[in-house]
């Protein structure tokens, strides 16, 4: 009696873990249901809006009263819309080219520090466009991780061109070792963000403040963050004092003599 009571009390044990298992995967199915239902909303607004603006300006453009220099100027405006809009699409489709099971990163040894290096200096015009002087630390040895060179090239890009376009002012940028690890860290002034917008920043489509929706797609961050996991690293966002940090962490390879 006391085997089968035994039995039965095992028996038992295994239904609950099943219960709790289907109603985990439950929980996980609506959620990617809700999320890919919000994902296909957040896309079909993000191209109506442009594609309207275009078309008005367009039409407006049409009108027989509209002088040559005034058609011009809605012509350059509809122009800079269709940019925007062709932006839009091809950020979408890196993104969704990521996040395809299909698509494998390269692991092999890399140079962070050189390819910091080399980014920034990519972006001398627009620092100098925003009249922003960026404070930078990098060691003066070579730092090596395992990672895709590509992908990396692409992750600094992204968060350097997100902390050009919203900082409130300063820029840092830093390339630190710690332990065994590699941390990129990318700060700029923010005052305007809350905890929730940290929360949600590496979200589709998501923005702190939706007025300055013309600046990025909104899709930057979240194609950090596939990269990032892509090549087994972590990404996460900090607000403090008014100061938004991003850091990126991957393993470090120690070069032996």
């Amino acid at each position: 009696m006391a085997l089968l009571d035994k039995d039965v009390e095992s028996l038992g044990l295994e239904i609950n873990k099943l219960i709790d298992l289907y109603m985990s995967e439950n929980r996980k199915r609506v959620r990617f249901e809700r999320e890919q239902k919000q994902a296909i909303a957040n896309i079909s607004h993000d191209l109506r809006t442009p594609l309207t603006s275009i078309l008005g300006y367009i039409q407006m453009a049409e009108e027989d009263d509209v002088t040559a220099a005034e058609r011009k100027e809605l012509l350059s405006i509809a122009n800079k819309r269709a940019k925007r809009l062709e932006m839009l699409l091809k950020d979408f489709f890196e993104l969704s080219i990521i996040e395809s099971t299909d698509h494998q990163l390269k692991s092999e040894r890399i140079n962070l520090r050189s390819i910091t290096i080399d980014v920034l200096m990519s972006f001398y015009d627009r620092f100098y466009e925003r009249n922003m002087e960026p404070t930078i630390h990098i060691p003066e040895s070579d730092v090596f991780i395992m990672a895709d060179e590509s992908a990396v090239t692409r992750v600094i890009e992204n968060l350097i061109s997100n902390a050009i376009s919203h900082s409130d002012g300063n820029i840092i940028i830093s390339l630190e070792e710690r332990d065994f690890m590699v941390a990129l860290v990318v700060k700029n002034d923010a005052h305007s963000l809350t905890e929730q917008d940290v929360d949600f920043m590496f979200d589709r489509f998501y923005r702190a403040d939706q007025s300055r929706s013309g600046k990025s797609t909104g899709l930057g961050l979240s194609i950090v963050k596939s990269f990032m996991e892509k090549m087994n690293g972590t990404i996460m966002g900090q607000l403090s004092d008014g100061q938004l940090s991003i850091v990126c962490e991957w393993n470090s390879v120690v070069i032996k003599d």
